[in-house]
């Protein structure tokens, strides 16, 4: 579009704005007033940023120029541009004659008005298919809400308008036809040759034109996606069945919250003894979504350092946190705060605190034993994925050769390919297809301990007993002497975890040949039989 075009688009837009009704109509007419298009005519013009501001005399049907004036925002390199100020037209009288010469004033620059010559000059435009403003650029948009439009389009707060991107919505959706060539796919991705429709969960062949957009679109031809690789990987590394499905589908689940399908429910818990392709599973990600690893150091101090770091989790899709050490009350809270997709302020150096709610999904990968009761009230939030323990004698040399096919898949050369990362999505939907339709997540017990020499004497004793018999007595001598070395008394913190680990209450009431005795008894028979093995084995 030219500027003479463009002026007239506004001419319109501008027009529309008194059939909003808002408090803030003025000022936001005023600001619409400012704004003017101009050509660049010239090389030197492109090089000085300067430019031939188009405007219409009152009683004139024909337009003109101001000439060679600065640009406060090019549209178009070396086309268009924008200047934000007033026009005033003086009349002379020389020789009998009128004469009109136009004066320019600029205006405080304002980025209200950039945005209004965004949706002008069709930099941004009004989707009826997702109610929202979006940005294009090859072949993907991205959703305008207030938090990135306060990043992107910042204001100073003493000119702040709290309903303008309201106001710009009705005007769009109700007051103009804007009949755009462009193509929304609201729920799909793509690839060169390829779309997938996430909520229909097609497939279908398709060369993507430029006027195609999707949430996502990815440099990956059909040919090399290879979905047979990315399953024998799940196969692999999977302790069982239940986890295989989990695994399986996390790759859909966060594309499903990225684009809104589902509400912000569960968030994953990974756990393994180290060497397992947990973090080549993680790798896979780093191509396909937003990750934001999450900096507990940064998140617990103070300040403008912790607002910094919270910001980073606008825009994420993934917040990963890795964690081999115990997690402590500190990142517990932290933890608690990304599960429940609570609203979290951030803030960047020299602007005003931004809010937004975390849309990110959390998966915390560990070694650790973690309370999820303590991340969320509710357990059932959290999906919990046991990876394959590596043989115990396993050597480094005989691990990397069952990995390198995937290392090579994944992270070829050592970068990440995206290649990979869309097989391991594709198949993950195409999982979720074969289910159902539906997110149907396995309760999976994870495992508290890798062997045997992790246990205390007393989680050894008990076990063997419990084994072969419905309860042991709580004040059983032999007993005794064993915590009294290990923990001194049960009461205490450590032992009441530790008997928690292997699947045992303590402390239970038992009617026992006429009276009520204490007995420790069997309460989780997984967690039990996995802490049994490791002392059979």
């Amino acid at each position: 579009m030219d500027e003479v075009s463009l002026y007239k688009k506004h001419y319109e837009f501008h027009s529309k704005l008194d059939y909003v009704d808002t408090p803030n109509l003025s000022p936001i007419k005023e600001i619409s007033k400012r704004i003017n298009f101009a050509s660049i005519s010239t090389e030197n013009q492109s090089n000085e940023n300067k430019g031939n501001v188009y405007h219409r005399k009152k009683d004139d049907f024909a337009g003109d120029y101001i000439n060679n004036l600065t640009l406060n925002y090019t549209i178009k390199p070396k086309e268009v541009g924008a200047v934000y100020g007033t026009i005033s037209v003086k009349t002379t009288i020389e020789n009998g004659e009128e004469n009109k010469q136009a004066h320019f004033k600029y205006s405080k620059d304002n980025n209200y008005a950039k945005f209004i010559v965004d949706l002008i000059s069709e930099k941004v435009i009004y989707s009826n298919e997702l109610d929202s403003f979006i940005k294009l650029k090859n072949n993907q948009y991205e959703i305008i809400d207030n938090t990135n439009f306060s990043l992107e389009y910042s204001i100073d707060k003493k000119y702040y308008i709290n309903d303008f991107l309201d106001v710009m919505l009705e005007v769009y959706r109700n007051h103009l036809d804007t009949n755009y060539q462009y193509n929304i796919y609201p729920y799909a991705i793509a690839g060169n040759d390829w779309i997938y429709n996430c909520k229909e969960l097609e497939f279908v062949d398709k060369k993507i034109t430029s006027n195609d957009y999707y949430i996502i679109k990815y440099d990956v031809d059909k040919k090399n996606i290879n979905t047979n690789l990315a399953q024998q990987f799940f196969d692999l590394v999977s302790d069982n069945e239940r986890s295989k499905n989990n695994l399986m589908l996390v790759h859909a689940y966060t594309m499903y919250r990225k684009m809104k399908l589902i509400q912000a429910e569960k968030w994953f818990l990974i756990k393994d003894f180290g060497r397992s392709g947990k973090g080549l599973f993680m790798e896979t990600f780093e191509k396909l979504l937003n990750v934001n690893k999450v900096n507990f150091d940064s998140l617990l101090s103070f300040g403008f350092e912790a607002a910094n770091e919270w910001l980073n989790f606008y825009g994420a899709d993934i917040a990963h946190a890795n964690e081999t050490g115990e997690i402590n009350k500190g990142m517990m809270r932290i933890l608690r705060k990304i599960a429940t997709g609570e609203n979290i302020s951030g803030r960047v150096i020299q602007r005003n605190n931004v809010k937004f709610k975390n849309n990110a999904v959390l998966i915390l990968d560990t070694n650790e034993s973690v309370d999820t009761g303590e991340i969320t009230a509710n357990r059932t939030r959290t999906v919990k994925i046991a990876f394959k323990d590596r043989p115990e004698n396993e050597t480094d040399e005989e691990r990397y050769k069952v990995f390198k096919p995937f290392w090579d898949f994944v992270k070829p050369n050592g970068k990440n390919s995206v290649n990979a990362a869309v097989s391991f999505l594709i198949l993950s939907l195409e999982y979720l297809k074969q289910i159902g339709r539906e997110f149907k997540f396995n309760n999976v017990t994870l495992k508290n301990y890798y062997n045997e020499d992790e246990l205390t004497d007393t989680q050894i004793l008990i076990l063997e007993t419990l084994s072969k018999q419905d309860f042991i007595f709580s004040g059983d001598e032999i007993l005794q002497k064993t915590i009294e070395e290990d923990y001194k008394n049960l009461k205490y913190k450590k032992a009441k975890e530790d008997m928690k680990k292997i699947g045992v209450a303590i402390n239970k009431q038992k009617w026992i040949e006429g009276q009520n005795s204490k007995v420790h008894i069997v309460e989780n028979k997984e967690l039990f039989k996995m802490a049994l093995d490791l002392i059979e084995t």
